[in-house]
């Protein structure tokens, strides 16, 4: 047992802990000037036109705006999903729900602006009913300035999961239990779901719930084909400056990769931090 577990441990780190530290290094690195082909040593200087450009801000503010709205969307949608649910109605669509979850996202964005966009599904409705005066006439929904496009593949992914998520964890604590013997003792169904419900499923799920908050920040196939070029999320402002014709661009684009990495890290070590001390407050 001894052995198995050491081997894990080596396994781990060079399969993960190794490659990412390189990553990191060889980012950091060349954020300073000191690789790189137009390095001329180290220097502050990348950093300082980063931090000193707006649409560095810009695009930190709009992938929080983004991951945010989407959260808080999707989780509403699946915590209204499970006030109003039932075993039979949980068995009875379960296969259903499960579907969006084997979609890729790239294949979603495509859907979505295939729905959304001015020449798509939804506008071709809305000019047939004469709603709206032609494409012109349908509100920009894709490739739009609020991300509404981005919001809406976000939220069709996140819904499922946190369905079965808050599924789980409903009857994992035999909620319904609580739910029938709440009823007995005179509490309405709404008082049930305000104050015992909601704030349960919520401080169970927080750890997941705020981990996919950290995949929704990170995502890129979504935000590249339904985002415009200013404000960008992070994910696609990085990889345009590494990957487009301008060398003086690299710099500056592993430059915010770090920066995110390190926001990043941060949360995450919020988020075990807090589960630990939770955990600590049970067992005490």
């Amino acid at each position: 047992m001894r052995r198995t577990s050491i081997t894990a441990i080596i396994l781990f780190f060079l399969l993960i802990i190794f490659p990412f530290g390189a990553g990191l290094m060889y980012a950091l690195l060349y954020s300073f000037g000191i690789i790189g082909m137009l390095s001329h040593g180290f220097t502050f200087s990348h950093w300082i036109e980063m931090l000193a450009s707006g649409e560095t801000w810009r695009s930190f503010l709009f992938t929080i705006y983004i991951g945010v709205i989407a959260l808080l969307v999707a989780a509403s949608l699946a915590l209204l999903y499970v006030m109003t649910g039932t075993k039979h109605q949980r068995s009875r669509t379960s296969s259903f729900i499960h579907l969006p979850l084997t979609i890729p996202a790239m294949v979603a964005a495509f859907f979505t602006f295939q729905f959304l966009s001015k020449s798509g599904f939804v506008s071709r409705i809305f000019n047939a009913l004469h709603l709206t005066a032609g494409i012109d006439g349908f509100p920009d929904w894709v490739n739009d300035q609020w991300g509404i496009g981005i919001i809406v593949t976000h939220v069709m992914l996140a819904v499922p999961f946190f369905i079965i998520l808050f599924q789980n964890y409903y009857y994992s604590e035999k909620l319904e239990t609580l739910r029938e013997l709440s009823s007995t003792l005179g509490a309405s169904n709404s008082q049930f779901n305000r104050r015992i419900l909601v704030p349960v499923l919520l401080k169970k799920a927080a750890a997941p719930v705020a981990l996919y908050f950290i995949f929704m920040l990170g995502s890129y196939e979504i935000p590249l084909l339904l985002g415009r070029q200013d404000p960008q999320m992070v994910s696609v402002l990085v990889t345009r400056k590494l990957f487009r014709f301008d060398l003086t661009d690299i710099p500056q684009g592993y430059a915010i990769a770090i920066l995110y990495t390190i926001i990043v890290s941060a949360l995450l070590l919020f988020i075990i931090k807090s589960k630990s001390t939770a955990h600590a407050r049970q067992a005490s």
